[in-house]
C-alpha cells in the first residue's frame, strides 16, 4: 500500500514551518555564526599580529643598535 505523502500538504511545510517559533535574531545568540563577535575575535588577532611584528622590529633594531655600539669601541 502506497502512503499519500500529499494528504498533509497544507498544513506541513518541510522548509519553513511557521509554528516552530524560530526567529531570526536567534541565529545570532551563537557566536560561531554572530558577525559582530566574528568581527571581535578578527581584529584582536590582527592587533595581536601587529604587536608581534612591532616586538620583532625592536628586537631587530636592538640588535642592530648592540652591533653597532660593538664596533664603534
Amino acid at each position: 500500500m502506497e502512503k499519500d505523502f500529499n494528504e498533509n500538504a497544507n498544513t506541513f511545510n518541510p522548509y519553513m514551518n511557521n509554528n516552530m517559533g524560530f526567529d531570526m535574531s536567534d541565529l545570532y545568540k551563537d557566536p560561531m555564526f554572530n558577525p559582530i563577535v566574528q568581527y571581535e575575535q578578527a581584529y584582536s588577532y590582527y592587533k595581536y599580529l601587529c604587536m608581534q611584528m612591532d616586538y620583532k622590529i625592536k628586537c631587530k633594531e636592538y640588535e642592530n643598535m648592540c652591533q653597532n655600539s660593538k664596533n664603534n669601541h
